[in-house]
This record gives C-alpha cells, sequence and structure tokens, in this order.
C-alpha cells in the first residue's frame, strides 16, 4: 500500500522541501527588485508606495539621465499677503534702506587707476605730438654727448663745427654753465634731456620722481635755449640697476607723452676710472661690428678731455668705413636695450 508507506512519506518530505526552495526564491527574487527599484528611484518607492508601478522602468531612465530623480521640491517662502503688515511694513522699510545705500564695495581696477592717476595727471603741459619713425638711414652714425654742458662741450663744438658734422647732446641742468646750450641749438645740433640731478637714486625712487626731475630739466632748457626737447636718455641707460622695479612704467608714461628715448651700441667706456685716448679709441673700434645704424655713447662733462682728444679719431674712423654722421631727431629709429628675461 503505497499511502502510509516509506516511500509515501519519503515523497512527501521531498514535495515539501521544493515547495519551500520555490517558496524561498521567489522571496529572494521579490526583494531584489525592490533593492534595485529603490536604487534606481532615489528610494521615493519606500516614501510614495503608490508610484512602485513604474518603479521597473523608471531605471532604465535615470541610468541614462539623472532628470527622472524626484527630488521634492522647496516650498515657495511665504507670500507678502500671507505675512502680518506690520512684518510687510519692516520688509518695506528695509528693502528701502538697502536701495538707498550707496554700493561701497572696492571696485577691482581701484587701485590701479589710481596708481595711473596720480603721475598721469602730472604736468600736463609735459608732452609732444606723438612722432612718427621716418626709415633709418643706413650706414649712418650719431654721435651723443652725456652729462654737459661744460667747458669741454665748447672744445667738442669746436671740432664739430670745423668737421661740418652734426651731434646730440644730452644735457643735466644742474650744471651752471647753460649758456653753452644757446650756441648747441643755433649751431644746429640737438638737444636731448638727460636729467636735472643725476642722481640716480632720487630719479628712480617711482615714476612721480623721474617726472618731476624731467620736467625741471625740460624746463630749464627751454629757459637757456628756448628749445622744447623731444627726446631723452635715461640716467645710466633704459634699464640699470636702479630702475628695474619701475623703468617699463617710466617708459610707457613717456612714451604716451610722446617722448622717445635712445640707448646706445657702442660706447667709448670714456666714464672708465683708467680712460684714456688710446682706450677710448680701442672701446668704440672694438664695439664696431658693421652695424647699419650707430648710436655712440660719449660724455662732455668737465674731466672728460681725453673724449675731446680721441673724438677727431674717431670721426675719421667711421668715416674711412664709410659712414655718414647725423643727429638725433624723434624721426629717428630709437636704438634700445633689450627687456631682461
Amino acid at each position: 500500500m503505497y499511502i502510509g508507506s516509506v516511500r509515501f512519506y519519503k515523497h512527501l518530505i521531498y514535495l515539501v522541501m521544493f515547495i519551500l526552495a520555490v517558496l524561498l526564491m521567489y522571496s529572494l527574487f521579490h526583494v531584489g527588485c525592490l533593492i534595485a527599484s529603490a536604487h534606481a528611484g532615489g528610494g521615493d518607492e519606500f516614501e510614495n508606495p503608490g508610484e512602485m508601478g513604474l518603479s521597473e522602468h523608471a531605471g532604465e531612465h535615470d541610468n541614462d539621465n539623472n532628470s527622472d530623480k524626484r527630488i521634492p521640491l522647496l516650498q515657495d517662502a511665504e507670500s507678502d499677503e500671507d505675512q502680518p503688515e506690520d512684518v510687510q511694513e519692516e520688509a518695506s522699510a528695509e528693502e528701502d534702506r538697502i536701495s538707498e545705500e550707496p554700493d561701497e564695495k572696492p571696485q577691482e581696477n581701484d587701485f590701479f587707476l589710481k596708481e595711473e592717476i596720480t603721475y598721469q595727471t602730472l604736468y600736463p603741459e609735459l608732452r609732444n605730438d606723438m612722432p612718427v619713425i621716418q626709415q633709418h638711414k643706413s650706414k649712418t652714425v650719431y654721435l651723443t654727448f652725456d652729462d654737459g654742458p661744460s667747458p669741454r662741450t665748447e672744445e667738442i663744438l669746436d671740432i664739430l663745427k670745423e668737421r661740418n658734422i652734426k651731434a646730440t647732446f644730452f644735457v643735466v641742468t644742474v650744471n651752471n654753465n647753460l649758456d653753452i646750450l644757446k650756441r648747441v641749438a643755433e649751431e644746429g645740433h640737438t638737444i636731448g634731456i638727460h636729467s636735472h640731478t643725476h642722481e640716480y637714486r632720487e630719479i628712480y625712487k617711482s615714476v612721480e620722481a623721474f617726472l618731476e626731475d624731467f620736467n625741471t630739466c625740460y624746463n630749464k632748457i627751454y629757459e637757456a635755449a628756448s628749445v622744447k626737447p623731444k627726446i631723452f636718455r635715461f640716467p645710466g641707460g633704459s634699464i640699470n640697476a636702479y630702475n628695474r622695479g619701475i623703468y617699463q612704467d617710466i617708459i610707457s608714461e613717456m612714451l604716451r607723452r610722446g617722448f622717445l628715448y635712445y640707448d646706445w651700441n657702442i660706447s667709448t667706456q670714456d666714464t672708465d676710472k683708467y680712460a684714456n685716448k688710446e682706450r677710448v679709441l680701442k672701446s668704440v673700434k672694438e664695439g664696431f661690428a658693421n652695424q647699419d645704424s650707430i648710436i655712440v655713447l660719449c660724455h662732455d662733462n668737465h674731466n672728460k678731455r681725453h673724449t675731446v682728444d680721441a673724438l677727431p679719431e674717431i670721426i675719421d674712423f667711421f668715416e674711412e668705413q664709410g659712414y655718414v654722421f647725423d643727429k638725433l631727431e624723434n624721426s629717428v629709429e630709437p636704438v634700445v636695450f633689450a627687456y631682461p628675461h
């Protein structure tokens, strides 16, 4: 007999185990679906059970684009109509007060604007028309003399007149013999600004200090020779140990005012303490490298006797190389030092 037999109970046990296994698998599957839906929908299924029927497909859109996540919206703030009248009046008064207050937040460029105004408004008459640079003359030498005038200046003028050569004099107006400038102008040479005091530490303290010295020199030249200079040379050259922090600001400001500056590409080295006629000539020849346009740095202050003595032979040397001489004007292309990297 099958029912009640050992085989019957054995088969019954197998059936119960099978049913339990099916129920367990179904439970695990259902729990897995709930977890997947909760993860895909940001947990909304637990907060909105009525929407669980959409969870099966919601995850697909969420994986492609997060825009389908149902994030609760913030409630709008209370409208003015919902607030008591006294609160509305206080809010209105506060809005009026804020709207009437000036905006005291500093502008980003206030500091730089103040710096520009500080020196750009100084000496408004100190300016020239912006020059037009002409094509430079080939094989031309421009003799320039710094730090005069002095008795040496008159000796140099005699040599230049004899050789029918025009040159350029960058003057220091703290000197007492500015009457010599009349002769410089009358004989057709160019007068340029070097400085008034030639005190590097004072001149290069700031752009304002440079402009003050420059303006004084400019006016003294005009008083002495009725000439308004249009070119200048930096004391120590446009880039030196004293102006490294501000030379670009000075250059920009002077160019804005229409003044050109000129450095040099050959130096006589006549300020060296061991300088003499022979050393000056040697320096010129060693500095010569067939430059198309040459600006020679010389000095004509009182102790430069060796410069005067060497000048005729300097002229001879360049003439033998096929060069002509001329004076600097603001239409001549400048020779300037390169900015250091």
